[in-house]
């Protein structure tokens, strides 16, 4: 089992290659058909939001709640569609807010539970170790993927357009 301080590297890791990457995409281009780099923001506060939840919750000798059992695309509609009214910096800093309250709940989390298996907030049955990777390595970096493949393919574009307009 890592240490508190190693899971929290790792959010901390994946939460910088987050920063550096939303400077550099347009607020209003979609990533996905209907979700802009706001929805994506949005969408890692609420499963950041779940998470900080059911560890607190375990923390204190309770059973952690699943909240998107089975139908995950149901809960992520949720959590972006109550953030879609805010301001893009709302919606950043709401993130950054949620990151911080997930690093405090896993330097909470009493050292007995740190090896304890629980479920996580969709559905699935781990320890803590294995909640942050399916976090990080899983969730965070497959949509980080996709916005950086998605601005290649922006640059590719217009690299080919400046070149062309030089003949």
């Amino acid at each position: 089992m890592e240490s508190k301080a190693k899971l929290i590297g790792w959010l901390a890791k994946s939460h910088q290659q987050i920063e550096e990457l939303v400077p550099r995409v347009d607020q209003n281009l979609e990533i996905y058909p209907g979700w802009t780099i706001g929805a994506i923001l949005a969408h890692f506060t609420g499963w950041d939001h779940a998470v900080t939840v059911s560890l607190n919750t375990l923390a204190s000798g309770g059973v952690p709640t699943v909240v998107a059992e089975g139908d995950h695309d149901l809960y992520n509609l949720t959590t972006v569609t109550e953030r879609e009214a805010l301001r893009f910096e709302q919606i950043f800093q709401d993130w950054q807010n949620n990151h911080e309250q997930l690093k405090i709940a896993i330097l909470n989390l009493p050292p007995e539970k740190m090896e304890a298996q629980f479920v996580f907030p969709w559905g699935q049955v781990g320890n803590i170790e294995d909640l942050v990777i399916g976090l990080t390595a899983g969730h965070e970096v497959y949509h980080m993927q996709d916005i950086q493949a998605l601005l290649d393919k922006i640059e590719t574009s217009d690299q080919k357009l400046s070149s062309s307009s030089h003949k």
